[in-house]
């Protein structure tokens, strides 16, 4: 099978927007411990947190539709800017909280100002690289966020034995101090309509260079896109080819926000400290490193769907190991393979999204995807309590691993006739 050249190299422009979502992601571990702050220091029931939670998640569906739309209108910079800002003010809303009413108010207020940053986030991986190499961007970008993430799990782990309120300042602080870079070290604010990667004085990569130095009105961005937003939600919504992506995307996203939720109540439930939920967490972020160059390596070898194969049968071992986990070092082990199988599936999807997205659509397309993720955090909380109360604190745990395994097997069902045609080819 011949598969284009991909190359290693990422745009300087590419690697100040990961430092600054790095920078964002220190403190990025609060929401996880939303449900213990509930439970722990104002006194809410189970129903009551998984109420929070499922708020939470509801929210951010209006917040990825509004950051998809003011990518496609305002620009990445802009958009990047209103959402970080947003979270912070959100985040002390829940760390001041008085009372569960307050808390819950502040669950929402960061519920919409949540996901803004994600599509203006993607849809800039996508301009600024070609197609081929997109997939590993993604991977770049999500296993530096990994390894952001393990000092955000140490931070965690020393944190929240000051108390769980303080996270969410620190949360707020990191989110101000990605603003402060993006304002000063991403230009503004979108990229040409030709949707050609950027060079980085903002030309589309590949045109002819300038014949005299860059001005400073050179550096301008361009007008925002023409297309009008109807007409860029219709394409999207109607793409047949973005079904299935978004489709096996639900799914990923579904058993993610299981783990992200989940994994704190499951520590508390086996009486161990929640110090432990910062360790184990920086141990699984620190796999993602090592995993992001078993993507790359994976790429060379095979196609999308077999990296995606590959990746869900890694995660859905990971999540039955943590269904098992009585001790620190076998829910370690556990989200260890999930975090190397979610980064193959995760950043595999993102990559055919911005790949199938038409130029100057990309942020609508990468928002239409993100809605898995406001479903999944709407609905993992339910799964969390439901399946958690009637079979035990494991069980959540189990069925996401059946459902992503049941995924892995409609995939590689989907992927055989071509894979039989390509051999017979071949021959």
């Amino acid at each position: 099978m011949d598969r284009p050249p991909r190359t290693t190299s990422l745009p300087p422009r590419l690697r100040v927007l990961i430092a600054a979502r790095c920078v964002n992601r220190l403190g990025g571990y609060s929401m996880a411990f939303l449900g213990v702050l509930l439970v722990r220091e104002l006194g809410a029931g189970p129903a009551e947190t998984a109420l929070a939670l499922t708020c939470f998640g509801v929210a951010t569906i209006p917040s990825r539709i509004l950051g998809g739309h003011l990518t496609d209108a305002w620009g990445h910079r802009p958009t990047m800017l209103l959402g970080l800002v947003a979270c912070a003010a959100a985040q002390l809303v829940i760390a001041g909280a008085p009372t569960l009413a307050w808390a819950l108010v502040g669950a929402v207020l960061l519920g919409l100002a949540y996901e803004i940053v994600e599509p203006p986030t993607q849809a800039l991986v996508s301009d600024l690289v070609p197609e081929q190499s997109r997939a590993f961007a993604y991977s770049a970008l999500n296993a530096s966020l990994a390894v952001a993430g393990i000092l955000a799990g140490l931070v965690a782990a020393a944190v929240s034995g000051l108390g769980l309120r303080w996270l969410f300042v620190v949360d707020a602080a990191t989110c101000l101090a990605c603003a402060a870079l993006v304002a000063h070290r991403i230009p503004s604010p979108a990229t040409p309509a030709t949707g050609r990667p950027l060079d980085e004085d903002g030309r589309g990569a590949g045109t002819h260079p300038r014949p005299h130095p860059p001005r400073a009105t050179d550096r301008q961005p361009t007008a925002p896109r023409s297309t009008p937003a109807r007409a860029r939600w219709v394409a999207a919504l109607t793409d047949r080819r973005l079904r299935p992506v978004v489709a096996f995307g639900t799914v990923a996203a579904t058993v993610t926000m299981v783990v992200v939720f989940g994994v704190p109540l499951l520590v508390e439930q086996r009486g161990l400290s929640p110090a432990v939920t910062g360790w184990v967490l920086a141990a699984g972020a620190a796999a993602s490193v090592p995993g992001a160059w078993l993507a790359a390596a994976l790429r060379h070898r095979t196609d999308d769907a077999g990296v995606l194969l590959v990746g869900e049968v890694v995660a859905s071992a990971g999540l039955a190991t943590i269904a098992l986990a009585g001790q620190p070092v076998t829910l370690a082990a556990g989200l260890v393979a999930f975090d190397v199988g979610g980064l193959l599936v995760i950043a595999t999807t993102m990559a055919r999204a911005g790949t199938l997205a038409p130029d100057g659509a990309r942020g609508t397309y990468l928002a239409v995807l993100g809605l898995t993720w406001g479903l999944a955090t709407s609905v993992a909380p339910a799964i969390l309590t439901t399946l958690g109360t009637a079979y035990g604190p494991g069980a959540p745990f189990g069925a996401a691993a059946a459902l992503l395994l049941g995924t892995a097997v409609v995939r590689a069902a989907l992927r055989a006739p071509r894979v039989a045609g390509h051999l017979s080819a071949g021959h």
